[in-house]
């Protein structure tokens, strides 16, 4: 395994060592078999945050190899944005064992640009459909947010609870909330000012 600054570098294999989806050493046979100039052995890390360091590193215009795109990111996110560093960096990107994340191919760069832009569409969708639920149940009267603790009857308790001469901490206790909501909620009802 070379250094990479060693030599002038065209094209660099990257090898996650701890990658849980395809061995160590079945990534070094593909990668010689490929014929990479040089190989680097950087950990696994969900965020792609080695691989992102690595590119960093390379001189413009290398080419990037490596066995699987799951081995350096776990989601199209990341993926994307290492994508975009590597093409920020003047290098070319290459998955042995996805052909449309080939960014060397013509079509490698355009299939991640539908991609992005499908993304992008299903993110909108996501967003109308969400905007158009909540507005739905507001319109419905539906609550939104976190059920509420106490019901309507809980409320009339403590106001007859107040009126008979009950202290906030009792009705507190009784309805096992805290002396602030009683308060908050007498206040409401006009019950105390």
């Amino acid at each position: 395994m070379n250094n990479l600054h060693a030599e002038k570098i065209m094209v660099v294999g990257y090898i996650s060592a701890d990658c849980p989806f395809i061995s160590k050493k079945e990534q070094v046979k593909k990668l010689e078999e490929f014929g990479c100039s040089s190989i680097i052995v950087k950990s696994f890390a969900k965020t792609g945050l080695p691989f992102v360091q690595f590119v960093a590193q390379l001189k413009a215009g290398s080419t990037i190899v490596v066995a699987r795109m799951d081995c350096i990111v776990s989601s199209w996110r990341h993926l994307r944005n290492i994508i975009m560093q590597v093409q920020q960096k003047n290098c070319t990107l290459t998955s042995l064992d996805e052909p449309w994340a080939n960014t060397t191919a013509e079509r490698g760069i355009l299939m991640l640009e539908v991609l992005i832009g499908i993304e992008d569409l299903e993110k909108r969708f996501i967003r109308h459909r969400m905007s158009c639920g909540r507005q739905k149940a507001i319109s419905a009267w539906c609550r939104i947010g976190r059920p509420r603790k106490l019901t309507q009857q809980h409320f009339q308790d403590m106001a007859q609870a107040r009126a008979k001469g009950l202290t906030l901490r009792e009705i507190a206790q009784q309805h096992n909330v805290s002396i602030s909501m009683v308060s908050r909620i007498l206040q409401k009802l006009k019950v105390i000012s």
